[in-house]
């Protein structure tokens, strides 16, 4: 994967694939102790213990399609790269939470990538979940609620091509905005 928006992409849509009613996206970029931080939290089927320990091994995987799954252990290569880290907390029946950080400005530190493709992408997939996108940046914040966006814009009408016209609008306007601060 070239950028971090993809990491976040495929893990969400891991989370999505594990029966997840709400995900929680958190990215923190602090310059001054030149660190990036991103968290993903669901409250999906979780995992149990076994594959848990295992999770960065690209030969073990839940899925039935493909003997491997490359995401996280390409996902951890790429932190560790840059003097950071994964973790992973996940409990069967209650969710899983990643949490990776490393360097800001590390010179092999992937770029954050499309964040907003990435929000995008996720709102209009077809099952229903909600979804809560923050990102701060050496104290400023955009936060996107996409249940409480949805009540905003009901009359339009959900997974419409209109609502995703007014959403991307936004996100351009208002996320821009922020990354420019």
């Amino acid at each position: 994967m070239t950028d971090l928006s993809l990491h976040i992409l495929d893990i969400a849509e891991n989370s999505i694939n594990a029966g997840a009613k709400c995900i929680e996206i958190n990215i923190i970029e602090d310059e001054i102790a030149n660190k990036i931080s991103i968290e993903i939290k669901d409250d999906g089927h979780g995992m149990e213990k076994e594959i848990l320990d295992k999770i960065t091994d690209p030969f073990v995987t839940t899925r039935t399609t493909r003997r491997v799954g490359l995401g996280i252990p390409l996902l951890k290569q790429a932190v560790e790269l840059c003097n950071g880290g994964l973790k992973i907390e996940s409990e069967k029946g209650i969710g899983t939470k990643l949490i990776i950080w490393m360097e800001l400005f590390h010179i092999d530190r992937q770029p954050l990538g499309n964040v907003m493709e990435t929000i995008l992408t996720l709102a209009i997939s077809e099952k229903i979940f909600n979804l809560i996108f923050s990102h701060n940046k050496n104290g400023n914040e955009f936060r996107i609620d996409l249940d409480e966006f949805k009540e905003l814009t009901s009359q339009i009408g959900i997974g419409t091509n209109e609502f995703l016209i007014f959403l991307k609008k936004y996100l351009e306007k208002e996320y821009n905005n922020f990354k420019t601060k």
